[in-house]
Order: C-alpha cells, then sequence, then structure tokens
C-alpha cells in the first residue's frame, strides 16, 4: 500500500478546496509586474531559488515570482525546508511515497532520496520531521501549476553546522548534475522567509543584510550574518545548502526578483520579511 504524507496546513495557509486554491495560486501570478493574469516567463538557464512559506495571502505573491520564472519541462524539483518545531531527525528525507495537496499527489522521487541517502551521512529517513511542516509542503501547488508531470524530493533541516550545508548542497549538485546528463531538467528549492516580528523598518534592515549574501552566491557569509545580527530567518540552512549546490554547479550571481513583507498585505507594526530569489546558469 502507497505510503501517503496528507496535506497539514490545507486550510490554514492556502485553501482546502481545489478549485479556491488555483484561483488564488492564479491571483498570485497575476500580481506579478510582467504581464497580465496568470503570465508566467519561464527561464531555460533556472537552477532554482529560494521562495518564501507563509500563508499565501501574504507572502504567495512574493513566491510566484520565482515559481513564474519555472520551466515546465522540469521532472524533478528537490525541495530544502526548515523543521520549524526540530521534531525527529534534523537532517530528514521523507519515507512516504506520495505527497498530497488539494491539487493531488505528487511522487517522490525514490531513486534520487536514496542517493543522497548514500552520500549524506547524517541525512536520515523519518516521517516525524515532516507531519505538521508547512515549510515545503506550501511550495508543492506552485510546483503543481507550473509543471508538467514531475517527481521530488523533500529535505527537512533544523540544526545543521555550514559543514553539513556545503555537504548537503554538493550532493544535491551531484543529483542535479546527474539527472541533467540523462536530459532531465532539475530544480532546486530553498524554503526560507526572512526576518520575523520587528518593525518594517529594522526588518527591511536585517533583510538586506542577508539578501546581501544571497545574491553574492556566498552560503558561509550568509550563515555568519545572520548568526552575528541576530536575523531571525527560519531557513538559512536550507538556502546555505541550496546556495552551495548553486556554486557547485557554477551558477552566476543570483537575481533578486522580490522582496517584501507582511505588512504590505496587511498593515502591522510587527512583519515578517520575505523574498524570492532566482539562480541561473
Amino acid at each position: 500500500m502507497d505510503r501517503v504524507r496528507p496535506a497539514a496546513v490545507a486550510g490554514s495557509f492556502y485553501p482546502a478546496d481545489s478549485e479556491e486554491l488555483s484561483d488564488l495560486l492564479q491571483e498570485c501570478f497575476g500580481s506579478h509586474p510582467l504581464g497580465p493574469k496568470g503570465s508566467r516567463t519561464p527561464s531555460p538557464s533556472l537552477v532554482g531559488g529560494m521562495a518564501p512559506h507563509a500563508g499565501y495571502a501574504y507572502s504567495g505573491p512574493c513566491a510566484a515570482h520565482l515559481y513564474s520564472r519555472v520551466d515546465e519541462s522540469a521532472s524533478l524539483a528537490i525541495v530544502v525546508g526548515v523543521n520549524h518545531r526540530a521534531r525527529g531527525a534534523r537532517a530528514a528525507l521523507s519515507p512516504a511515497d506520495f505527497w498530497e495537496t488539494p491539487l493531488g499527489r505528487i511522487p517522490i522521487d525514490r531513486e534520487a532520496g536514496e542517493r543522497l541517502l548514500d552520500e549524506v551521512d547524517f541525512l536520515t529517513a523519518d516521517e516525524r520531521a515532516h507531519r505538521e511542516e508547512h515549510s515545503i509542503e506550501v511550495q508543492l501547488p506552485f510546483l503543481q501549476t507550473v509543471l508538467d508531470e514531475f517527481t521530488f524530493v523533500p529535505v527537512a533541516l533544523a540544526h545543521v553546522s555550514e559543514n553539513e550545508c556545503r555537504r548537503l548542497g554538493e550532493a544535491l549538485a551531484r543529483v542535479y548534475e546527474a539527472r541533467s546528463a540523462a536530459g532531465a531538467k532539475v530544480l532546486l528549492v530553498a524554503s526560507s522567509d526572512l526576518n520575523h516580528y520587528l518593525s518594517p523598518a529594522e526588518t527591511e534592515r536585517l533583510d538586506g543584510l542577508a539578501l546581501e549574501k544571497i545574491i553574492a552566491l556566498d552560503a558561509p557569509g550568509l550563515l555568519r550574518t545572520v548568526a552575528e545580527n541576530r536575523v531571525t530567518m527560519c531557513g538559512v540552512a536550507p538556502t546555505a545548502a541550496v546556495l552551495f549546490a548553486a556554486r557547485a554547479l557554477g551558477a552566476k550571481r543570483p537575481r533578486l526578483l522580490k522582496h517584501c513583507h507582511s505588512g504590505h498585505a496587511k498593515p502591522m507594526r510587527e512583519v515578517v520579511g520575505y523574498a524570492s530569489v532566482a539562480v541561473e546558469v
């Protein structure tokens, strides 16, 4: 019997009804400044990037800036997210066969997952790390909207070191290269929000410190800057891992597509920062 990881945050972070969800996704893409409602501008050179993972009402339009650039021919998406609650293994794949959203089921790429398990000794398959976590799940409806048939690999990270981010990133790059050599298109996504619960001005300042390192493709600098300045960027480890992968793949300087915060959706005194960043080769 297939093991299915059901949607954990449908009805809260995004609509549980498939039609309502599809309509909201089209509204998110419609907010993109480059074209009319639902338009997308795919980039064949896109390796991946970073997208936020808050409720769609707050971060959905920002995330759409990255997903509007995804080539629909991509057949494997590797999504590296944060394990906010630090439950289960600190670096975890999902043992499920499928993940489910209101838009349908997505098959786990078992071959790619097994390769990562073989090459990354601190990585393990653990359902507990994924059971209630939203950071990976909220990326999936976007992927289901822009891609044809695809498989995916979810990687949830809690507390990992710089060296472990590097090792994981280099392993991700090897999976990317192997699939590319076989003629497949791969997408690497880091799921992360930026600074949390400070004034808009302070959030923009701290976000800027982190984004400067991300745009420079400087994973060690990002980890150091976030720690030294107490930037509450929840997905700093996933982002560092994807930056290490991108550098190993010879990526060019990333592009900041959109930077905003939750106060742009609804006035509030303390906000959460969001950004979409594209990495191309």
